[in-house]
């Protein structure tokens, strides 16, 4: 940036309107100065052949009076030179102004009746120079025969009083109006930019004020509906992610420091309690019981980071529902437990991601298995979307809490509570893998048991897909 062009918006912006506005109004001044001055100058012309015409005409015929009687008035100026050169006729106007000027010279000898000239004489004078009529003027002339067989060249002056005095009068108006043209442009420039920014100042403002410990703050949104309106509305969003991510962290914090202490506790206590009694220690049983406990750290940690993903469309692969019920049924039939069955109507397409899906059915069919008392069921229908439901007979959940339980590490009073072999957020995350997919996880009524509902968008199958 130029040192003397101003740094802030407000005032370079300001000059920026008076020097373009400036640069464009003078313009305009120009041009249509040029093109009244050409128009009154054509005008000046056009009068002057009428009048040229008329005293060669009075010439040609003989006219009573001659030039004294086709109308000129009294400023005309015109004169006549014989083929010699010798002026026979000079207007008062010209002998009283500049008696010792030197006239135009006459026509050539072979010059036609019809010859027509256009020329620039200039009259000065040393005594008064100041004078406006001592100027260059354009002289028009004419061949004329006189009735007495003389051939006479007959010049008259355009006269260009009207054109000067109307180019005076627009100057002195345009001189007035221009100036004053740009400094309104520039104080309207001044006072929009001075009602805009004080918006962009409120915004910077409350943008000064976030902090890590201050993220609920939002800029105002001016009422305006412009450009920077948008900007302060996509400044409030960008905020609220920003405090959603920074929650998210703060929750995943919290959560890993608080759920993977005591598994942590636990692996250390069995542990030191061995190695201080190592001739008495069960080893096998201490391995085992390590081991369980580092499963039960890597399903928190696998969790938790999956939880910590910040939220994105998943990719579009297109996902048969049916399929992912299939394995996840068969994966359960092999193993001792309730016994799981599938009740699926055909395929059921969805838009997502398929170890998502799957992780989703897992983590629900985790927690049917350890409450049912005998038998978990999968039911999957197609409609204008798909549903999937996972039913156990076990003892169901409370109205009151069937929100809460999708909380992270929420620990039930009922037989529902979350067991050892749990994570405490498999229902987190499943509800999260749907709400990501763009569907919804509820718990509902049930005749017997809980009754989980997953619903999800469907899709069309792709003409080359089966």
């Amino acid at each position: 940036m130029s040192r003397w062009w101003p740094a802030s918006v407000r005032r370079s912006t300001t000059l920026a309107t008076f020097l373009v506005c400036g640069l464009i109004f003078t313009l305009g001044w120009l041009g249509i100065r040029s093109f009244v001055d050409q128009r009154l100058s054509n005008d000046d012309t056009n009068a002057a052949s009428g009048q040229l015409d008329q005293l060669v005409l009075a010439y040609r015929h003989g006219l009573p009076g001659g030039d004294k009687s086709v109308g000129l008035s009294g400023d005309a100026m015109y004169v006549v030179v014989d083929g010699a050169g010798q002026a026979i006729v000079t207007s008062d106007s010209i002998t009283h102004l500049h008696p010792q000027w030197t006239p135009p010279p006459p026509a050539p000898a072979a010059a036609p009746a019809e010859w027509r000239t256009t020329v620039d004489v200039t009259l000065c004078s040393a005594e008064h120079p100041q004078w406006r009529e001592f100027r260059t003027y354009s002289v028009l002339g004419r061949v004329v025969n006189d009735t007495r067989g003389n051939r006479l060249t007959v010049y008259l002056f355009v006269l260009p009083w009207n054109t000067v005095s109307t180019l005076r009068l627009f100057d002195d108006t345009m001189a007035f109006f221009v100036p004053l043209a740009v400094l309104i442009a520039a104080l309207v420039a001044w006072f929009a930019l001075q009602r805009t920014l004080r918006s962009v100042e409120a915004i910077r403002r409350e943008l000064s004020g976030v902090s890590g410990s201050r993220l609920d703050r939002r800029v105002p949104v001016p009422p305006s509906r412009d450009e920077i309106a948008r900007l302060a509305s996509t400044t409030n969003d960008t905020l609220d992610r920003l405090q959603r991510a920074h929650e998210q962290q703060e929750r995943f914090v919290a959560d890993a420091s608080h759920e993977l202490r005591s598994p942590l506790a636990s692996l250390r206590t069995g542990l030191e309690v061995a190695l201080a009694h190592p001739n008495r220690a069960d080893w096998p049983s201490v391995a085992e019981r390590s081991l369980l406990d580092v499963q039960r750290l890597q399903r928190i940690t696998a969790d938790l980071l999956q939880l910590a993903v910040e939220d994105a469309s998943p990719p579009a692969e297109l996902v048969d529902l049916a399929d992912v019920v299939a394995e996840q049924v068969a994966e359960r039939s092999m193993g001792a437990g309730p016994v799981v069955r599938s009740v699926v109507d055909g395929p059921a397409l969805v838009h997502g991601e398929l170890v998502q899906l799957e992780r989703m059915l897992r983590n629900l069919l985790d927690n049917a298995v350890r409450h049912a008392a005998s038998t978990v069921t999968v039911r999957l229908s197609v409609g204008s979307e798909v549903v999937m439901e996972v039913v156990d007979d076990g003892p169901g959940v409370p109205v009151g809490d069937r929100e809460r339980v999708f909380d992270r590490f929420v620990r039930m009073d009922d037989a529902r509570a979350r067991d050892a072999g749990g994570s405490g957020l498999g229902l987190t995350l499943a509800r999260d893998i749907a709400v990501r997919h763009g569907g919804s996880l509820r718990v509902e009524d049930s005749d017997a048991g809980a009754r989980f509902v997953a619903r999800l968008p469907g899709a069309r199958a792709s003409p080359g897909l089966p």
